[in-house]
């Protein structure tokens, strides 16, 4: 059998299927753009895998699993400890909800509190082996600081692209591993990204989209959810729900998920579940109208910040097909119950990482749904500096000027 350290990796166009070698193709496919078309670029192997490469792995988080992943130099990689993150049970949303075998994926657990680690470690990685000493992002708020942070401990310069109304804590944490900022309006930001790509000296970590910027390495990293949960659980989960905008990490896991089964590690693939709010739910509506392609839909700023897009990605929507998935919604209010039920489990997050917790009670309705199976929440980012979205009771305050005042606090009720 062919050893995980003899494979090899090529780019391929979605669209042409033309493969090129490794490199900096940021701009698409060029066979497509003579046609005046934009054609997607997709990391695949050329060498097949085997369960002995998923036996006897080193290391932890994503140093565990180079062997898998598109990483030209693996002694320079630097990961800052990405990936490897908890999977606990579930104490009281699963027994609320009849789910026995509920965990929760502790993404906060990163370097920079968030899912996006994974898919920064790869793409500013990628970008410094090409020779990149300049990388370039535009974001919301996690993707930015996670850029901005690697691109610190890198030894590069970073740009973040970021719409008016950011957080002002999101600013300050990029600025602290100094990143420059350019806060523009939301519908520009896009075109400011094409604009730092034409330079020959940034790198652009866009997203795996069919766009004129576009990374092909980020999404790779998400790979690594489905070897973590599989060696995790020591099997693969009935059900994985992700928090979803454009849908990369769900994208990824699947991929990750296809290695472990042509391994032979597991028999079949979960049930990917992209969990969206309520008029930003592009993959639901999109399963719904039996649409090819993911719908657009019109602007909608949800609590969810994060996960308030227009529109999903293509490679999601079939993701979600080919595993017997759903795309499932929750309201505004669902979702800011949800984040305070995951608090009562001792849990702080986002409020678009309490997506899958507040769609589960939808997932438990829905048709072939095992309840027996276990059933995975990838919670993807930590709350901390999302805390204006969060529906917080009135903190419980009160006023001690004497030990007597205080030992009443100790018998009130």
């Amino acid at each position: 059998m062919i050893s995980t350290s003899q494979m090899d990796w090529r780019l391929r166009c979605q669209t042409c299927r033309t493969v090129y070698d490794v490199g900096p193709m940021v701009r698409g496919c060029p066979e497509c753009a003579i046609h005046g078309k934009i054609g997607l670029l997709e990391l695949v192997r050329t060498a097949p895998l085997n369960s002995d490469g998923f036996a006897k792995r080193v290391g932890r988080g994503l140093d565990r699993w180079l062997d898998f992943l598109p990483v030209q130099d693996k002694g320079a990689f630097l990961s800052l400890g990405a990936g490897g993150t908890a999977l606990i049970p579930s104490r009281i949303i699963g027994r609320r909800l009849g789910i026995p075998h509920l965990y929760f994926k502790l993404e906060q657990q990163n370097p920079t509190a968030s899912f996006k680690d994974r898919f920064v470690a790869m793409s500013a990685n990628a970008a410094r082996s090409f020779g990149f000493r300049k990388i370039v992002v535009s974001s919301t708020g996690n993707l930015a600081i996670s850029v901005a942070a690697y691109a610190a401990a890198l030894e590069m310069e970073s740009m973040v692209i970021v719409p008016h109304g950011t957080p002002a804590g999101i600013l300050a944490e990029a600025s602290f591993y100094n990143a420059r900022i350019a806060v523009t309006e939301r519908d520009l930001r896009f075109a400011a990204l094409e604009t730092a790509a034409r330079r020959a000296d940034w790198f652009p970590i866009g997203l795996f989209l069919a766009k004129p910027v576009q990374n092909a390495f980020g999404v790779e990293g998400y790979r690594t959810f489905a070897y973590e949960v599989v060696e995790q659980l020591g099997e693969a989960p009935g059900a994985m729900l992700f928090p979803c905008a454009r849908g990369n990490g769900l994208y990824g896991a699947f991929k990750g998920f296809l290695d472990c089964r042509e391994a032979g590690v597991i028999a079949a693939l979960p049930r990917l579940v992209a969990t969206q709010p309520e008029k930003a739910n592009s993959i639901e509506v999109s399963l719904a109208r039996g649409s090819d392609s993911a719908v657009e839909l019109p602007p909608f700023q949800s609590v969810a910040k994060s996960t308030s897009e227009t529109v999903s990605s293509d490679d999601a929507l079939g993701a979600i097909r080919a595993s017997a998935g759903f795309g499932l919604s929750a309201s505004e209010e669902e979702i800011q119950n949800a984040a305070s039920l995951l608090a009562e489990e001792g849990l702080n997050v986002e409020s678009s990482s309490a997506l899958p917790v507040a769609c589960l009670p939808k997932l438990c309705r829905a048709d072939g749904f095992d309840r027996g199976r276990p059933v995975v929440c990838v919670l993807t980012a930590g709350g901390q500096r999302w805390m204006d979205q969060t529906r917080n009771a009135p903190p419980r305050v009160f006023e001690a000027a004497t030990i007597a005042d205080f030992e009443k606090l100790l018998d009130a009720k």
